[in-house]
């Protein structure tokens, strides 16, 4: 069974739509999957740019060391010979010619060396005016201008190591170490440029396929997770309003039942009622007030049982209003106090708060939840008892408790007390708690049931006390 407020309109359970799946839910799971597609590309392409970053770090200093190996591999005579203006004494053409290309020759065996252990394209040795004054493989005379790093050129003439940007020529891309060459003096010369091409980087085009081939591969994967999660939604809410949908046509079923149980009875009363009036030619006075009082108070019981049905059914658009709770709570138990005492019930008010302590909702609202209350515990004590009503305000929150003498309600019944048509009660429609509940909730309160000091029942109800401080100006 439901709560009684998800039962406002049980008389329309043909018009029960079916939606494949809530347009909230639908949002709720395209933000997701966007969310997550975000990440995991996200990821990727961190990972991207931070294997690029490491590569290249790594293979700068990696030509960087190269370079300066390079550098220290060129001898002090070589570099008069290959530099003929830093010679120490004048030589004649022929021969200054045959000492470079001998040392020219010597340098570039090394160098080859070198360069096949190090994954290196090419290795140059450069002038401070940019020209090539030595170069592993054949070069031009000058460095083009689009594949030389000035700022790492300038670190390297003023005697620091460095490595250039990563560029492109043509369809590989390049990377280049810087290191000075020195004289025997301390004269920097010239610099040594290693280059490295296309094989040295092939670990880093590797990883930038593996990695977007991943982020591909995760895309469809989210995409495929996606369309299935949205499939499963669509299919669980279906099943969730087919449920509803059953759920609203038992509770019709319990509807109709519970009317047809009431009313029976009564239908009954006046059935026999009826009869006898037919079958009877004359009767006393006593006899027609006694038959007439019977159809007025069962016609009265089966308007009352219709009503309650009404009540619990249908949602009130009255606006809601402040008002004190006392004299609503002091005016129901003054109208109960006569049926209490007929049936040997003695009730007592105890208003341990403020005069002026207020709520926001409808009187009359309130005034049905303490008659209902106020019912079910002379119900509870058909023998007569004791029923009190303690009043207590708690911070902004007001506290009713209605405890009563009577034999208490079990533990093992109390989760079910406030669903609608749950009953003990042979005679009972199961309605009234069901009700007072729903009267509690439209508050914005809370309603439980206990045992009281005595050992019998006691209903404790929370409610937002509203707008305390002005209501207590407003009285001083």
């Amino acid at each position: 069974m439901r709560a009684a407020g998800r039962y406002a309109h049980p008389a329309t359970p043909a018009m029960v739509n079916l939606p494949p799946i809530k347009p909230s839910r639908l949002l709720w799971t395209l933000l997701f999957l966007g969310a997550l597609l975000v990440l995991v590309n996200g990821t990727v392409i961190y990972a991207i740019q931070t294997a690029h970053h490491f590569l290249d770090e790594e293979l700068g200093k990696r030509f960087e060391a190269t370079a300066h190996t390079a550098a220290l591999l060129i001898q002090s005579d070589q570099l008069d010979a290959l530099f003929p203006g830093t010679a120490d004494s004048l030589r004649a053409d022929f021969e200054a010619t045959m000492d470079a290309v001998e040392a020219a020759d010597a340098v570039r065996e090394q160098w080859r060396r070198l360069a096949d252990g190090a994954g290196a394209s090419n290795i140059l040795l450069l002038d401070p005016d940019h020209r090539v004054v030595l170069a592993l493989r054949q070069s031009t005379t000058m460095v083009d201008r689009a594949t030389l790093d000035e700022a790492a050129f300038t670190r390297a003439m003023i005697g620091e190591a460095a490595h250039s940007k990563l560029f492109e020529e043509g369809a590989t891309y390049l990377k280049a170490g810087y290191a000075p060459v020195m004289q025997y003096d301390g004269r920097i010369v010239g610099a040594v440029v290693v280059e490295g091409g296309s094989s040295a980087f092939t670990p880093l085009v590797q990883v930038r396929a593996s990695l977007y081939g991943a982020a591909l591969l995760a895309s469809i994967l989210v995409v495929l997770v996606g369309l299935g999660y949205v499939r499963t939604q669509a299919r669980l809410a279906r099943i969730e309003e087919r449920m509803d949908h059953a759920d609203l046509l038992a509770t019709v079923g319990q509807v109709a039942a519970g009317v047809a149980h009431e009313i029976r009875n009564p239908l009954a009363v006046l059935r026999g009622a009826s009869s006898r009036l037919q079958r009877v030619e004359q009767l006393t006075d006593a006899q027609r007030r006694e038959l007439l009082g019977m159809l007025d108070e069962e016609v009265q019981r089966m308007g009352d049982v219709v009503q309650t049905f009404l009540d619990l059914s249908k949602r009130r658009d009255a606006e809601a209003t402040v008002f004190p709770l006392r004299p609503v709570l002091e005016r129901s138990m003054e109208i109960m106090n006569v049926e209490l005492s007929r049936c040997g019930v003695r009730s007592a008010v105890r208003w341990e708060a403020e005069d002026w302590v207020s709520i926001r909702g409808r009187p009359q609202a309130m005034h049905h939840l303490f008659l209902n209350l106020a019912l079910n515990a002379r119900d509870a004590m058909p023998e007569g008892g004791e029923l009190t009503i303690l009043v207590q305000a708690k911070k902004s929150e007001l506290r009713i408790y209605f405890q009563d003498s009577g034999p208490g309600v079990p533990r093992t019944i109390r989760s079910k007390i406030f669903e609608p048509f749950f009953t003990t009660r042979a005679q009972g429609t199961g309605l009234g708690l069901a009700f007072v509940e729903r009267i509690v909730l439209e508050h914005g309160g809370t309603i439980s049931v206990g045992s009281s000091p005595s050992g019998g029942a006691q209903f404790q109800i929370h409610l937002p006390i509203e707008r305390e401080r002005e209501m207590r100006q407003g009285d001083e």
